[in-house]
């Protein structure tokens, strides 16, 4: 939290509650409480990392399988495990200590299908409440404070959704009074407060995206995927807009998209690249490129000026690399190989990037290509998780469930 400083002279009553305001608005701003961050782009707003220069331990914790990304907010640090067996695992901690808050554990089998299994699906925090969708469709309604179970339903159970190869993933996506969960055909609507339906979709195999919402012309939108398509509906009633075709390999639609003004991005693994649409709010989406240059197997690729930076190509295959492509035309502009699978994210204009071998790096983000000017091994192998920039600290967890808080300031 930013401490604010006074002069020793009176200070008018309203003036002070607006900087006091203005305060914890800007701390309140640093949080990153749901999957890809408050603006769900993979970039924080929070600025510090170009002049690092030592990232210290501040904490670490053992969480077990999984590759779900932390989670923060309210001065909570929330993130999930598999203990190798039978068992998912919610942990909270203090964001500054690191001390564990409150756990919740329920059954999941471990669903190591072609991967070491464990966690997926990354939580959502929203005020006093936490939102977990399992890999095998319990979606539970968590107390931010204390862990008790506010409310749960099954997206199998209750609604007779289909689950996909690699189960029910992504995050659930608080969107005003509605929580928006990646099931069925184009998605399923819930009241945050109680889970009652606001509108749902036809079953269908999900992909492993979590739903993105935008706002065009004045109505807001949200974007889901199945094992076939990406599909854009109206937010508030379910209404379907368009249906784009997107086929991979086993179905696997995994990364968000990435809009920017009319630009949609869609790109995914598995041999399969992406695709530029513009969409102007009616009709259907035209392409403006399509390119086998940038397949995002797990994680989107982050947007910055102007250029998309992420990791091109599938896990344990050769030739994957970080890449930087122009948004607009589609040109690659560089390649890194030494990467490795990874994952990337950014803070202001620095990418951070984690190496699969748990090396991190931090750079500026340039088109004229990745020169980290900060590097540090925080982790052993695989890294497939993303790192987050929260209040001064980053964030790095494993695939064996490592987890490390590197204090910045």
């Amino acid at each position: 939290m930013k401490i604010l400083s006074f002069s020793p002279f009176p200070v008018n009553q309203a003036i002070l509650s607006l900087l006091v305001a203005a305060g914890l608005e800007s701390a309140q701003a640093d949080d990153w409480p749901v999957l890809r961050g408050p603006d769900r782009n993979g970039v924080s707003t929070e600025g510090g990392l170009e002049r690092i220069a030592s990232a210290e331990v501040a904490w670490e914790k053992q969480l077990g399988l999984g590759y779900s990304a932390p989670v923060i907010g309210g001065g909570k640090v929330v993130i999930s495990g598999h203990d190798g067996e039978e068992t998912d695992t919610v942990f909270c901690f203090d964001e500054a200590s690191g001390a564990e808050m409150w756990k919740f554990s329920y059954p999941q089998p471990l669903g190591d299908l072609y991967f070491p299994g464990g966690t997926t699906g990354t939580a959502t925090i929203d005020g006093d409440r936490i939102y977990q969708l399992a890999r095998e469709g319990e979606l539970f309604c968590l107390n931010a404070e204390n862990g008790e179970v506010v409310w749960k339903l099954h997206m199998q159970k209750d609604f007779g959704y289909s689950k996909a190869d690699w189960g029910f993933t992504g995050a659930p996506i608080v969107n005003g009074s509605h929580l928006l969960i990646n099931a069925g055909v184009n998605g399923i609507a819930l009241n945050k407060l109680d889970g009652g339906v606001v509108w749902r979709s036809k079953d269908a195999e999900a992909g492993y995206s979590a739903p993105l919402v935008f706002e065009k012309n004045g109505t807001q939108y949200a974007i889901f995927s199945n094992e076939k398509n990406y599909v854009c509906v109206v937010a508030a009633t379910g209404e379907r807009v368009w249906v784009h075709k997107w086929m991979t390999r086993y179905g696997v639609n995994a990364s968000d998209p990435v809009i920017s003004g009319d630009f949609i991005l869609i790109a995914t693994g598995y041999g399969k690249g992406a695709e530029l649409l513009k969409w102007t709010g009616s009709g259907e989406p035209e392409r403006v490129w399509k390119s086998r240059d940038l397949r995002t197997q797990m994680n989107a690729a982050v947007l910055i000026e102007g250029h998309l930076y992420g990791i091109d190509g599938d896990e344990g295959k050769d030739g994957t690399a970080l890449k930087c492509l122009n948004l607009e035309t589609g040109e690659t502009l560089w390649s890194e190989e030494a990467i490795g699978h990874g994952a990337v994210s950014a803070a202001g204009n620095q990418l951070m990037v984690l190496s699969e071998q748990g090396e991190l790096q931090i750079g500026a983000a340039s088109p004229s290509g990745f020169s980290p000017h900060y590097t540090k091994k925080v982790l052993d192998s695989k890294v497939w998780t993303v790192p987050v920039y929260a209040n001064g600290r980053i964030y790095c967890r494993n695939a064996s469930g490592q987890f490390v808080v590197l204090a910045t300031r």
